[in-house]
């Protein structure tokens, strides 16, 4: 893609997720913003309500987190308080629970290889 493109909040293009992880289940939504041919580089935005679900990342990934509140619980204990203005970086092979305790938004840039 070529063209210079601004998305707007209203242009996001929301879509529910589809299977989305958790014990509730709750609701969620993500929209996509830009992907490489191939898709190796994406990013988008996601938005999930309050719920907790273990994860193992299969791919690098940086969020700037928008609103919300969650605490993300490493597989060795560390707990990380990510909230609205945070940088969370989650590198391929990081594991671990996420908690969600107020609906959030985060805008994400992943990297998978080939």
């Amino acid at each position: 893609m070529s063209t210079i493109r601004v998305i707007r909040e209203g242009g996001r293009a929301w879509r529910p997720l589809v299977d989305p992880p958790g014990a509730i289940p709750s609701g969620g939504a993500e929209a996509d913003a830009f992907a490489t041919a191939g898709g190796s580089f994406t990013t988008g935005f996601w938005e999930r309500e309050p719920d907790a679900w273990s994860f193992v990342r299969p791919y690098d990934e940086v969020a700037l987190i928008l609103s919300g509140v969650a605490d993300i619980e490493t597989d060795d204990g560390e707990v990380h308080t990510v909230r609205g203005g945070d940088v969370l970086i989650t590198p391929k092979g990081s594991a671990g629970t996420w908690r969600i305790t107020e609906t959030i938004v985060k805008f994400y840039a992943i990297f998978s290889e080939g």
